[in-house]
């Protein structure tokens, strides 16, 4: 069975996301559990009378959404979980638990002033949890996973199950693999890296470590019509420009396509 963590804030862009984690995995046994995180920002007084509001309303939500959900995907698994303020914090733990397979979020994208990567709460997820994360664009539709592009740098990884996520994934849709060699080495070593994916048959490029990184993404996964993009969250290499411990994440990173994001 596949256990996945949903955030839901009852936007169109979280039920979007909901909606591409049931088609992702449909076939399979799933159990979603969604979370939403209520608050407000009142005075020790008025608290405990508006947790009781915000409580009550998101209840009569999460129930209506599950009766829509449910009527698209009858042998879903439905569970439901709030917990109050702090979102990331939240989210972060429950992925750390080792409950879920997956985290499914969604996102606007980045805006015009450029200084979110994907939204606080998503990016804020990314640096805290070790779970793996899918982060679906707003309005983003899912479409069958022909071509999965997974793009690393030189750093080792630490295990072959750091990439089993993906290999799930690729699996279950019997996608054409390609493995994006990002490099500043003249001699750029993947061995390892093919070894534990060698059944899959990945095309293998390499490109050059220097200049935008986002644009040299954005352009190869547009040219191959990419369906998912999959990134190794590291501090050892380069791809530490995208991923940092900050919540914002101001190292800008917007994909056109949905992310996967595994640990390493």
């Amino acid at each position: 069975m596949v256990k996945i963590l949903v955030p839901i804030d009852f936007s169109d862009t979280s039920k979007n996301a909901l909606r591409y984690a049931l088609s992702l995995f449909e076939g399979n046994k799933i159990e979603i559990t969604i979370v939403h995180i209520y608050g407000a920002h009142s005075t020790a007084l008025m608290m405990k009378s508006i947790d009781g509001i915000l409580i009550r309303d998101a209840e009569n939500k999460l129930n209506d959404l599950i009766k829509d959900m449910q009527t698209e995907a009858p042998d879903v698994v439905f569970k439901t979980k709030l917990a109050k303020n702090y979102a990331v914090s939240t989210i972060a733990t429950m992925g750390d638990s080792g409950h879920f397979d997956f985290i499914v979020m969604g996102t606007k994208g980045v805006s015009g002033l450029k200084e979110v990567f994907m939204g606080s709460v998503a990016g804020g997820v990314i640096s805290k949890t070790s779970a793996p994360v899918i982060v679906v664009p707003l309005d983003y539709k899912f479409t069958n996973l022909e071509n999965v592009v997974f793009a690393l740098g030189d750093t080792n990884i630490s295990s072959n199950s750091t990439l089993a996520p993906l290999r799930k994934i690729v699996e279950a849709h019997k996608s054409k693999l390609e493995v994006v060699h990002i490099s500043n080495s003249s001699e750029p070593d993947l061995n390892p890296t093919l070894e534990s994916l060698a059944d899959l048959n990945p095309k293998i490029s390499n490109k050059k470590g220097d200049g935008d990184l986002n644009q040299q993404l954005n352009v190869h996964i547009q040219n191959q019509d990419t369906d998912l993009l999959c990134l190794l969250r590291t501090k050892k290499d380069f791809f530490d420009r995208i991923f940092s411990n900050s919540v914002t994440l101001k190292q800008t990173f917007n994909s056109p396509v949905p992310l996967l994001v595994l640990h390493n």
